[in-house]
């Protein structure tokens, strides 16, 4: 389909943080919130929801998630730990609330550990809380300095012989679908308003002083700032 991709060593999400990271990509989209745990600068949930669901496309950026909270990132980790991973066991008894309250009162699981009444909150036995830790600060994933993705045109050919003579779909409906891909391909995306002005002075001049304006003009506000409309003909 000309779609660039990459095979991840280990978990997608730590690959997709990491070419976040290295500026390759925007975000990780995905619904598991182990992205934000890899260190992904912006995740994006709900990008590819059914558009029946009416789902709005929800955008986290990590920094100020970490703000809000007051945590740094591997105390955010040990708090992921403690709601549960797919890596170990939980601390029974120990919800969203009492962890992030332990997290910021102990800072770290290390500490919690020291002071939390274990026979209240049972530890399981062997907890491998370490290991879980060093593979969501330190995960195998791709060599971001090695990866170009680049989108290429659509191989007609290996998709009718993949989906249709291979898969039994309708071969009307890959051509149409190749048609799609290209189609889309083509569009170009809109420029922003301020490409096609030359920008003079500052904003707090233009609060100060308005400028004239000749023949009929049309005054709009729009987040704060004054935008001209000159309606020509009218």
């Amino acid at each position: 389909m000309g779609v660039p991709y990459v095979e991840a060593p280990c978990e997608a999400e730590a690959s997709c943080a990491a070419l976040v990271k290295a500026g390759k990509v925007y975000a990780t989209a995905t619904e598991d919130m182990d992205g934000l745990t890899f260190g992904t600068s912006i995740l994006m949930r709900h990008l590819t929801a059914s558009e029946a669901k009416k789902l709005p496309i929800q955008e986290f950026h990590f920094h100020k998630l970490l703000e809000e909270i007051g945590l740094s990132h591997t105390q955010f980790v040990d708090l992921c730990i403690l709601l549960g991973s797919d890596y170990c066991e939980t601390i029974r008894g120990v919800g969203p609330k009492r962890a992030i309250d332990l997290i910021r009162q102990h800072g770290s699981i290390e500490e919690i550990l020291q002071n939390i009444d274990t026979a209240k909150y049972p530890v399981p036995e062997h907890w491998l809380y370490k290991e879980a830790r060093q593979l969501f600060l330190t995960p195998e994933v791709v060599d971001t300095d090695s990866i170009d993705l680049k989108w290429t045109e659509p191989d007609e050919p290996g998709l009718l012989e993949f989906m249709s003579t291979e898969k039994q779909f309708s071969e009307d409906r890959i051509r149409n679908g190749i048609k799609k891909i290209r189609k889309s391909r083509q569009g170009s995306t809109q420029g922003r308003l301020d490409n096609f002005f030359k920008v003079t002075g500052s904003l707090s001049s233009l609060k100060r002083k308005e400028p004239e304006l000749k023949g009929p003009a049309k005054r709009s506000r729009n987040l704060g700032c004054h935008a001209w409309e000159i309606q020509e003909g009218k």
